[in-house]
């Protein structure tokens, strides 16, 4: 009897050591994942960074009126309110608020710019700072809620080649290129692209297949490109002056009968042959300028204005002579 007793005693305090050890194990555990909950839902303090909102924004100057426009062209809305500008002129910083500024208009709704929307920012109003063409400026559009900066472009390179300026006359110009708003046309069989003759020295240009002098219509094979030029969103007012042609291109050699260009500015079926022996640049890509202020006189000339490249070879059409188109725009002032 007494041994049965030791036996169920026994049987008893093993019950229980099982039982404390079951609910050790589950205060451990629930405790590491109060320590892990702890760790992953408390900031400690700290506060996460406001969203940068992503959009693609572009840019032009008219230094003539001191004006600086920025285009919403995709992407995220802006709140202005959380927005600035700023302009590094000659490596002094001009801060412009977007949303108070007396020398800044837009045409968003309740502050909030979107796509189709811009900014125009008139430098001479609200800092009394008028720009040159020799200027070089960078343009920091910054979120101000996170500080960081959504674009940097430079607007001009006051005497350094750049996408839109050029230091052949010893000045900074702003180019107006086909891209991004335009159309490009090869009837070549080549290759054409608006972005391809947005900016010297990158390595793209177009291709194209010249034309046998024999053909009875050389002009059928060419490079078209419709700038579509919008005079307000380019800053160009309504009296200017001088409109100069650049194009930078090579060709395969020097067995070419002719190379010409050709513009249209009302009827876009109808082409004036403004330059019918260019240069046969065949070594190197060369700057091309034609002046065509006595073609491009009003606002309505500039909105419609194409150009049409044509190249004929002496050579037949399977010797397949090329030329290549690194640059195409014109400036207006």
């Amino acid at each position: 009897m007494e041994g049965k007793k030791r036996r169920a005693l026994g049987r008893d305090c093993q019950a229980v050591s099982e039982v404390i050890g079951q609910v050790l194990m589950i205060s451990i555990v629930v405790l590491a994942f109060s320590s892990i909950a702890v760790f992953v839902f408390s900031d400690e303090g700290a506060v996460n960074p406001p969203h940068t909102p992503k959009a693609d924004l572009q840019e032009s100057i008219d230094t003539n009126a001191n004006i600086v426009k920025i285009f919403h062209k995709g992407g995220e809305a802006i709140d202005l309110k959380d927005a600035k500008v700023v302009l590094n002129i000659n490596g002094q910083q001009e801060e412009f608020d977007l949303s108070s500024d007396p020398g800044v208009s837009y045409t968003a709704t309740n502050n909030v710019l979107m796509v189709g929307d811009n900014i125009v920012i008139n430098t001479s109003r609200s800092r009394g700072k008028n720009l040159k063409s020799t200027d070089t400026i960078d343009m920091y559009f910054v979120h101000t809620g996170s500080d960081q900066v959504i674009q940097r472009v430079t607007l001009q390179n006051g005497g350094k080649e750049s996408e839109s300026s050029d230091d052949t006359y010893g000045t900074g110009k702003y180019w107006i290129t086909p891209h991004p708003n335009g159309t490009a046309t090869d009837t070549s069989e080549g290759w054409i692209s608006t972005g391809a003759v947005n900016e010297t020295g990158d390595g793209v240009f177009t291709t194209y297949y010249a034309a046998d002098k024999k053909d009875g219509d050389p002009n059928s094979t060419a490079q078209i490109f419709d700038f579509d030029i919008d005079a307000d969103r380019e800053g160009v007012s309504e009296h200017f002056n001088n409109v100069t042609l650049k194009i930078v291109y090579s060709v395969h050699d020097k067995n070419y009968d002719y190379i010409a260009l050709d513009i249209s500015v009302e009827d876009p079926e109808k082409w004036i042959r403004v330059e019918s022996d260019m240069p046969e640049y065949n070594k190197n890509f060369e700057p091309d300028y034609v002046d065509l202020s006595s073609y491009v006189k009003n606002i309505e000339e500039l909105e419609a204005f194409k150009v049409r490249i044509v190249a004929v070879t002496n050579a037949s059409n399977k010797a397949g002579k090329t030329a290549w188109i690194d640059f195409l725009g014109i400036h207006v002032e």
